[in-house]
């Protein structure tokens, strides 16, 4: 390895002990220097952009907590990745779990009568009142769920449109469909 690598390697692994040491300012750097990388991998990891924003999140999350088990004699980045590829693959893991208790549950609830047409009616009523439990949220409420979840925008889309932090855009669309479901679901 050249010698700038190996500073730059060696840099990496004092950032770390320094976030070990509770160094908050460190842990921004090395939040800001690894992030770009993190997000690379585990979106290629997940399809869905805001459980790899949350995952991301949690590697971050954790890598803050248990800084104090890094061993400087390795890879920084190869920590950081490992780290990374668990948590990808602990969610990748729940959501086939999930995927398939739901299709375990919908098998055996499953009506066999067509009820296709009154569906589709029932469908067009759900819009409409869908359209008026939307319209009742709070204006930021209101904003970050038809961003995320009408329009199909990513959290760090929503968060650019609306001038705020991810994690407040998240916690908006978040907070408004907790609201739409109290007054969707009876």
């Amino acid at each position: 390895m050249n010698d700038e690598l190996l500073a730059k390697r060696d840099e990496e692994r004092m950032l770390l002990l320094a976030v070990a040491a509770g160094d908050r300012a460190a842990f921004t750097r090395l939040h800001d220097r690894f992030r770009p990388l993190v997000e690379r991998y585990v979106r290629h990891q997940l399809v869905d952009a805001w459980q790899a924003e949350e995952v991301v999140q949690d590697v971050f999350l954790e890598i803050w907590q248990i800084a104090g088990r890094f061993d400087p004699a390795h890879s920084a980045i190869a920590w950081i990745r490992t780290i990374a590829q668990r948590r990808a693959i602990d969610r990748v893991r729940k959501s086939r779990a999930d995927r398939d208790r739901d299709l375990r549950i919908g098998t055996r609830d499953a009506d066999l009568v067509d009820h296709s047409s009154v569906e589709r009616a029932e469908s067009v009523l759900d819009r409409a009142e869908l359209r008026r439990a939307v319209a009742a949220l709070p204006g930021r409420q209101r904003d970050a769920v038809v961003l995320r979840h009408l329009v199909g925008m990513t959290g760090p889309e929503v968060a650019a449109r609306l001038g705020v932090p991810v994690g407040t855009a998240k916690t908006r669309a978040r907070d408004g469909v907790i609201a739409l479901r109290r007054v969707m679901v009876p």
